[in-house]
C-alpha cells in the first residue's frame, strides 16, 4: 500500500511538476539566421518568451557580433528592456558575421546561444569608426571574452529523469524491514 502511495506521488510530480523547470527561450529574433542584409546601422533584436534580468553595470547580458576574421564589430554590450536584447554595430565590409549572445532569464540562470548573418555592401556605405551604440561596465574583450555555446537540453531532461530512480533508491533503502519468523523464535 505505502509503495503504490509512493510511486502515484512520484508519477504526480513528474507529469505536474516538469512546466517549472522550463527556463526562458528565444522566441524571435532579427536578423534570422542565414539573412542578408545592406551593410549600414545593423541592429540586433533578441525577443525572449519572458523578462530578462538586467544585472547591474549591464553584468550577464552581452551580444557580441564578430566578423569573418574573428574581431570584434561592436562593444558587446545588451541593452535589456523587458523581454528583448538589443545591440547595434555600424558595419560597412561585406562578409559572413557570427553573433554570440547570453543573458539571463528571469529565473536568474543564464541562457546563451549564437548565429550569423550576411552583409552586403552595394551602396558603397562608410561606417562611422568611432561608433558606440552604448557604453557598458564590461566591454568586449576578445583575450577574455567568447561567443557562448549553446547548452545542450537534453541534459535537463536527464537530471529530471534520473531524480524518480534515485527517489526508489532511496526508498527501498531506507524502508523498514520486516523481521523473519525464525529470529524472532532465536529471540526467545
Amino acid at each position: 500500500m505505502k509503495f503504490r502511495l509512493f510511486a502515484a506521488s512520484v508519477l504526480f510530480g513528474l507529469v505536474f511538476g516538469t512546466p517549472a523547470i522550463a527556463h526562458e527561450q528565444l522566441v524571435d529574433q532579427q536578423p534570422t539566421p542565414g539573412q542578408q542584409l545592406e551593410a549600414g546601422v545593423v541592429e540586433i533584436l533578441l525577443d525572449f518568451s519572458d523578462d530578462l534580468i538586467e544585472l547591474e553595470d549591464a553584468a550577464g547580458s552581452e551580444i557580441v557580433i564578430l566578423d569573418a576574421s574573428g574581431n570584434p564589430v561592436n562593444n558587446g554590450c545588451a541593452v535589456i528592456d523587458g523581454r528583448r536584447a538589443i545591440a547595434k554595430a555600424d558595419i560597412d565590409q561585406a562578409g559572413s558575421y557570427q553573433v554570440g549572445w547570453r543573458v539571463v532569464s528571469g529565473d536568474g540562470h543564464p541562457i546563451s546561444g549564437s548565429f550569423s548573418f550576411e552583409v552586403t555592401n552595394d551602396s558603397g556605405y562608410v561606417a562611422d569608426p568611432n561608433y558606440i551604440f552604448t557604453d557598458c561596465a564590461n566591454p568586449y574583450n576578445p583575450e577574455t571574452t567568447s561567443i557562448p555555446a549553446e547548452s545542450p537540453q537534453y541534459l535537463y531532461w536527464l537530471l529530471w529523469a534520473s531524480l524518480p530512480i534515485a527517489a526508489l533508491a532511496l526508498f527501498l533503502v531506507l524502508r523498514p524491514r520486516k523481521s523473519s519468523p525464525n529470529k524472532a523464535d532465536d529471540q526467545k
